[in-house]
C-alpha cells in the first residue's frame, strides 16, 4: 500500500509549492491537500520546537483548530517525521528516506536518457533505482527491534497444554519393571547413545541382550 508521503513525492514540486502559496490546486486530491497542510505546519513548528513529542502535541492542537480533526499523538509524530523527510528541514532523516529520494532522481534521469535514445544509460539508472527501493523497503525500522511480548498465566497447568498427568508411584513402578529400559533399547539409535540415555535416566545394570530375551513388558497403562 502506497503511503501518503510516497504519493506526495511523486507530485511535481512546483505543483506542491503553488498549492502552499495559493491554498488551491486542481492537480492534488483533497485528502492529500489536508496532508500537505499538516506537513507544512509541522515544518513551521519544528523550526522552534526541536522535541518531537512536544512538536507533535503542538501540531495536534493546530490541526484541531484549523481542520477540526482529532488526531492521535502517534499520527502527529509521524507527520513531523514526514515533514522532515519531505522538506529536508533536518539531517536526522532515516536512510530509507534518502534511498527513496535517490531512486526517484535516478528514475528521472532514466526518462531523460530514454528521450535522448541512450537506452543503456536508462537501463543502468532503472537498475540502480530498483536497488535503492529494495534497500529502503527492507531496511530495519525501530519497530522491528521490539522484543516479543510473553503473557504468563500461573493458573495454567501442564494438563491445560495437552500434557498427560501421571502419578509418581506409576512412574516408579514402570521404572522398576524395566519399562523405560526396554523403551530406550528399542530406539533406532546407536548402542552408545542408548547407554548414554540409560545413564541420564539413572537406569543401571541393564544389558540389551537380556532386555530383548526377557519377553513381554508391562502394559504402559
Amino acid at each position: 500500500m502506497t503511503s501518503k508521503l510516497e504519493k506526495l513525492e511523486r507530485i511535481d514540486p512546483d505543483i506542491v509549492y503553488d498549492f502552499l502559496v495559493t491554498g488551491k490546486s486542481q492537480a492534488i486530491s483533497k485528502s492529500l491537500q489536508i496532508y500537505i497542510c499538516q506537513l507544512q505546519w509541522a515544518s513551521e513548528i519544528w523550526e522552534t520546537e526541536r522535541n518531537t513529542m512536544r512538536a507533535a502535541k503542538k501540531l495536534k492542537e493546530r490541526i484541531l483548530v484549523n481542520q477540526g480533526k482529532v488526531m492521535s499523538l502517534h499520527a502527529c509524530k509521524t507527520r513531523v517525521f514526514d515533514s522532515m523527510a519531505y522538506f529536508d528541514v533536518d539531517t536526522n532523516i532515516a536512510s530509507d528516506v534518502w534511498d527513496r529520494d535517490s531512486a526517484n532522481k535516478l528514475e528521472d534521469l532514466a526518462k531523460l536518457a530514454i528521450a535522448e535514445d541512450k537506452l543503456d544509460v536508462a537501463k543502468r539508472c532503472y537498475e540502480r533505482a530498483n536497488e535503492y527501493r529494495v534497500r529502503a523497503s527492507t531496511s530495519i525500522k525501530p519497530a522491528d527491534l521490539r522484543p516479543p511480548l510473553f503473557l504468563i498465566n500461573t493458573n495454567i497447568s501442564p494438563e491445560d497444554l495437552g500434557f498427560k498427568s501421571e502419578k509418581l508411584f506409576a512412574i516408579s513402578r514402570k521404572s522398576n519393571e524395566g519399562y523405560y529400559a526396554k523403551l530406550i533399547s528399542e530406539l533406532p539409535i546407536e548402542k552408545q547413545e542408548k547407554l548414554r540415555l540409560l545413564a541420564d535416566a539413572e537406569i543401571e545394570d541393564v544389558d540389551f541382550e537380556e532386555i530383548e530375551e526377557d519377553g513381554d513388558f508391562p502394559d504402559e497403562s
